[in-house]
């Protein structure tokens, strides 16, 4: 009698502890806008950056491992030009960029992932209701000379990167609130290609897309399958 009890109490912590881990993941969610993380959303992306000489794609093989989906990315190929694939409306985006964030289109941080193929530098570019493409992140060399940009690494990341960017510390415009991120340009400038996966507006400094809730609901259900033996 005994034993039944203990698994029962064990069967009931089991199913508590799977509840918070799927709240917690939900409100991950809600407190973010993912841009880019698997092939739909990239997909969805694709059929929108249609401005700028880069030749956009799908990219199947070489992607971001470390993510909930870990299987698609987006390929920026270099074909002349600007090098680049771009929307500064893009559709739907109302992306507030608050110090405070609490509403349902009301962010502080971005998270991204990326790598250059081939090219002196990368940059990602965020364009907004004042002041157009006034917010940049760059890694290795501004190729293009492109400002304001920060850098966030000095060489060009020829293997995989994630940077987490707070965006009100970033930009001191941003601070001061009224500012809505209205579109995106993934710019490989040169070189081969540039890739991007791992995109995300979010609320918290945790990266909402990490693979640390699906490692959490393994090890869940590791311990459900030793309690029901």
């Amino acid at each position: 009698m005994g034993e039944v009890k203990v698994k029962f109490l064990n069967i009931s912590l089991v199913l508590v502890l799977m509840l918070v881990v799927v709240f917690a993941q939900a409100a991950d969610i809600e407190g973010a806008f993912i841009v880019i993380d698997d092939e739909a959303s990239i997909k969805d992306v694709l059929e929108k950056i249609t401005q700028g000489s880069g030749k956009q794609e799908l990219e199947t093989k070489d992607v971001y491992q470390e993510d909930n989906d870990g299987k698609a990315a987006l390929r920026i190929n270099v074909e002349g030009g600007d090098g680049q694939s771009f929307n500064p409306n893009m559709p739907d985006w109302q992306l507030q960029i608050e110090k405070n964030p609490v509403g349902k289109n009301q962010f502080r941080y971005i998270t991204f992932a990326w790598k250059d193929i081939g090219g002196d530098g990368i940059q990602l570019q965020l364009h907004a209701n004042v002041g157009g493409w006034g917010h940049r992140y760059h890694a290795g060399a501004n190729v293009k000379g492109w400002n304001p940009s920060i850098q966030v690494n000095k060489k060009a990341p020829e293997k995989w990167e994630v940077h987490t960017r707070d965006l009100i510390k970033d930009w001191k415009d941003l601070a001061k609130g009224g500012f809505v991120i209205t579109g995106i340009a993934f710019t490989a400038w040169d070189g081969k290609a540039g890739l991007w996966d791992h995109v995300a507006f979010h609320q918290t400094p945790e990266d909402p897309i990490a693979p640390k809730a699906v490692d959490a609901k393994a090890k869940l259900a590791v311990k459900w399958a030793e309690i029901k033996q």
